[in-house]
């Protein structure tokens, strides 16, 4: 990836630069790359993986305000660079992984603070 200033004679860019190259930015820091055409597997171990994903955004769209908020404070105590909807998502498919495809029982808290 090459760290750009001025591309293309302006001040930002950003997009497909025909099929050649892609301009974008990443925490500020404008970036050019070559163009590549995303691969999408559709093996069965993909499929799961997605689905795992699926169920864990649904189980946090259905938590209440409260256990999220519970979450997204833990993330501020620790001071984390991720969301508590992001740790929330990372420790549901963990869990999900380890048990076999088996969500979780109960409603999710972050874990006891130390």
């Amino acid at each position: 990836m090459a760290k750009v200033t001025g591309p293309l004679m302006s001040l930002e860019a950003r997009g497909q630069f025909g099929k050649a190259l892609v301009f974008s930015k990443w925490k500020s820091i404008q970036y050019c790359r070559k163009y590549v055409i995303p691969s999408n597997p559709s093996t069965e171990a993909q499929i799961s993986i997605r689905q795992y994903f699926a169920q864990a955004i649904a189980t946090w769209k259905s938590e209440t305000p409260t256990v999220q908020a519970a979450w997204n404070q833990y993330v501020a105590d620790k001071g984390l660079s991720c969301s508590g909807y992001n740790l929330y998502i990372k420790a549901y498919v963990t869990y999900v992984l380890g048990s076999n495809g088996t969500p979780p029982a109960q409603t999710s808290t972050p874990p006891q603070m130390s």
